[in-house]
């Protein structure tokens, strides 16, 4: 398979402290969390903005769990992320991730709305009126980067992993400015809201962008 890329205006994500126990609940029995201390893992919440891909103009959130990087020579990983939900604005997206990252989704159109003003982001999710999520990010400073990502997959065909490289202008901090709320909705059910962190301790933000997927691998379990 080639490389598949994606252009994007915005990539916003934030990273959210959450009980390890409840991370490990949402990840198959190969993958382990990450913890930033004892007894804490990562809840990650990105949100796209795509403007060209094999399927056209999209928004899109993907809600993952940080987990280790599988760690090879020559390849350095920023982050690695196990996405056990995404929710797009459009069914051709949601084909295309399914088909071809066996990635799972929310299986209905959502709206991504984005705001911005003074450095800071707002991130509001919605499905018709009924909001599944807010997320604010604030920007601390820009520089053009390549970022190397990773993503493990897992479905009833088989688990993967794919190299992801992040190009773009970006900006990345720990001041703990953003926020997030999670709504009473089918794409937060689970998660406990009450038990993860509202305040990130990791920001981070692209502008006018290109990710980029490399050929998808097909893990061995044995």
């Amino acid at each position: 398979m080639p490389q598949t890329r994606y252009v994007f205006s915005l990539a916003v994500s934030a990273f959210f402290e959450m009980p390890t126990e409840l991370a490990r609940g949402l990840l198959p029995d190969h993958l382990e969390p990450l913890e930033v201390r004892h007894g804490s893992g990562v809840f990650a919440v990105t949100a796209f903005h795509f403007t060209e891909s094999m399927v056209g103009e999209y928004d899109e959130i993907v809600l993952a769990v940080i987990v280790p990087p599988k760690v090879q020579a020559g390849e350095f990983p920023k982050s690695a992320f196990y996405p056990f939900l995404l929710g797009t604005s459009t069914p051709e997206s949601r084909a295309h991730a399914i088909d071809r990252w066996h990635l799972p989704h929310h299986m209905a159109d959502i709206g991504v709305s984005f705001e911005q003003s003074n450095g800071k982001i707002d991130i509001r999710v919605h499905e018709d009126k009924r909001p599944i999520l807010d997320l604010s990010v604030a920007e601390h400073g820009w520089s053009d980067v390549n970022h190397l990502y990773q993503a493990f997959m897992r479905d009833a065909s088989g688990a993967y992993k794919v190299n992801i490289h992040m190009e773009g202008r970006f900006t990345e901090h720990e001041e703990e400015t953003g926020h997030l709320k999670l709504y009473d909705h089918p794409m937060c059910e689970g998660l406990r809201p009450g038990e993860i962190e509202t305040y990130p301790f990791r920001e981070l933000w692209m502008q006018n962008g290109v990710q980029t997927f490399e050929e998808l691998e097909t893990l061995s379990l044995v």
